[in-house]
C-alpha cells in the first residue's frame, strides 16, 4: 500500500501540468480539461473490461457517466467563449492510457486507481485554477460547476486506494 502511496505521488509530481495555479488562457484550459475528460472516460471503459474488483467497476461507471457529461458542458462552455476543442487526447493523456491497455485483473486495478488518484488532484487543480485566474467568463463557471465534482471524485478514489 505504501508503496501504491509513494509512486502514486511520484506520479502526481510527474505529470502535473506546470503552472496551473497560473493564469492560463481559455484554448490551454480547455484543450487540457478536454483531454482529462477523454482519459477519464477511455481509461474507465478498459476498467469495466479489465478490472477485477466490482468497486473499480462501479467507480469507472461513474467516471464515465460524469465526465461525459462534463466534456458536453466544457464544448457548450468553449463554443460561448469562442475556442475550439481538441481532436483528442494530449501525448501525456494517450501514453498514461496505453499503459493501462497492457494490464489486467489485480494488476489493471492497482494501476487504474493510481492513475485516477493523479489525474483526480491535477484535474481539481486545473479546474480551482481557472475559476480562481481565468479570463473567460463561460468557462470559469464551467470550473467552478466542476471542481466540486471532481473532488468528490478524487475522495472516492483515494477511499478505494486506501482499500
Amino acid at each position: 500500500m505504501k508503496t501504491r502511496l509513494l509512486t502514486a505521488a511520484a506520479f502526481i509530481l510527474t505529470l502535473s501540468a506546470p503552472g496551473l495555479a497560473q493564469q492560463m488562457s481559455a484554448s490551454e484550459f480547455v484543450a487540457t480539461a478536454a483531454s482529462s475528460d477523454m482519459f477519464e472516460i477511455s481509461s474507465s471503459e478498459l476498467a469495466r473490461e479489465l478490472a477485477e474488483s466490482e468497486e473499480v467497476k462501479e467507480f469507472a461507471n461513474m467516471m464515465i457517466a460524469d465526465h461525459t457529461k462534463a466534456s458536453e458542458e466544457l464544448a457548450a462552455a468553449a463554443q460561448s467563449a469562442g475556442v475550439s476543442l481538441p481532436g483528442g487526447m494530449d501525448e501525456k493523456h494517450s501514453s498514461q492510457l496505453q499503459s493501462l491497455e497492457s494490464l489486467s485483473g489485480t494488476e489493471f486495478d492497482a494501476a487504474y486507481i493510481d492513475a485516477q488518484v493523479a489525474a483526480h488532484e491535477e484535474a481539481l487543480a486545473l479546474m480551482e485554477g481557472y475559476a480562481e485566474n481565468g479570463d473567460e467568463e463561460a468557462l470559469k463557471a464551467h470550473a467552478q460547476k466542476t471542481a466540486p465534482v471532481i473532488e468528490r471524485h478524487a475522495e472516492h478514489v483515494k477511499q478505494l486506494d486506501a482499500k
